[in-house]
């Protein structure tokens, strides 16, 4: 073989155009080195969870339960969830509740689901103090108590619950478990309604409209049947409204929901 035919084949070579080279293994996917680092991280809270932290064991349950770092088992969510509950986490207890509520993981029982809900309330659990109470307002599993029933409300309105505030709101317009008070109601439907609570709007717009617990506004009335998207109530009231102030109402109306004008 002469020297140019070498060359050339040397060249090939180099090139790596001959011989075949080893291909590299394929990087893992974005979701893959998410997954793989999921399942480290439960691993880890697994062990910490075996030694006795009440954390650890609540995350572990909440992993099992929505499969995170593991697949989905609610058995061992509600074993771990048993474990964390026994410690005193409100979280746990609450996720008990609806477990035997709803026969997730474990068999049905009622009886189990109200003493889990009622152990999370009494641990200061928001959602929890809510569903006690509204328990305890409709002699659901529970006596009817309306003290008992305002009780659980008002803690579950104070820490921000706007179903709460709502309920608590009737109860204060209607005289359940206390003295009847418009004033209150109106302060109650007002924070439920400024956190979205469709109910509390349509409920202002009627006291506005009466002049209950607030002085007479048909302006505010049509605001907040506008922000309930009550249309009935809307084309009432409009008919009491000059277009001036239907015009001025409009414009307060989409100061509050601005992607409410939007196509």
């Amino acid at each position: 073989m002469n020297k140019s035919v070498l060359g050339f084949f040397s060249c090939l070579l180099l090139l790596g155009l001959i011989l075949p080279t080893p291909l590299l293994a394929q990087l893992p996917t974005p979701a893959e080195r998410q997954e793989e680092l999921m399942r480290i991280w439960y691993e880890i809270r697994e062990g910490v969870a075996a030694k006795g932290d009440r954390e650890a064991e609540f995350d572990v349950g909440v992993a099992n339960y929505v499969a995170r770092g593991t697949r989905e088992d609610p058995a061992k969510a509600a074993y771990w969830f048993g474990r964390a509950a026994e410690r005193g986490h409100a979280d746990a207890n609450y996720y008990l509740g609806y477990m035997y509520s709803a026969g997730k993981g474990v068999t049905v029982d009622p009886q189990k689901s109200l003493e889990h809900y009622r152990r999370a309330a009494e641990l200061g659990h928001a959602d929890g103090q809510y569903l006690v109470g509204s328990r305890y307002a409709t002699g659901d599993g529970l006596a009817k108590d309306p003290a008992e029933a305002l009780k659980w409300m008002t803690r579950s309105a104070d820490q921000g619950v706007a179903r709460a505030q709502f309920f608590l709101g009737t109860f204060y317009e209607n005289g359940h478990g206390v003295a009847p008070d418009s004033r209150t109601a109106v302060r109650w439907y007002r924070a439920a309604a400024d956190q979205g609570e469709p109910l509390a709007k349509n409920r202002l717009g009627d006291l506005y409209l009466l002049g209950r617990g607030v002085n007479q506004d048909l302006e505010e009335a049509y605001l907040w049947y506008s922000l309930a998207r009550n249309q009935e109530r809307m084309a009432e009231v409009s008919r009491m409204l000059t277009r001036a102030q239907l015009a001025a109402v409009d414009d307060r109306v989409r100061q509050f929901s601005p992607r409410a004008s939007q196509p």
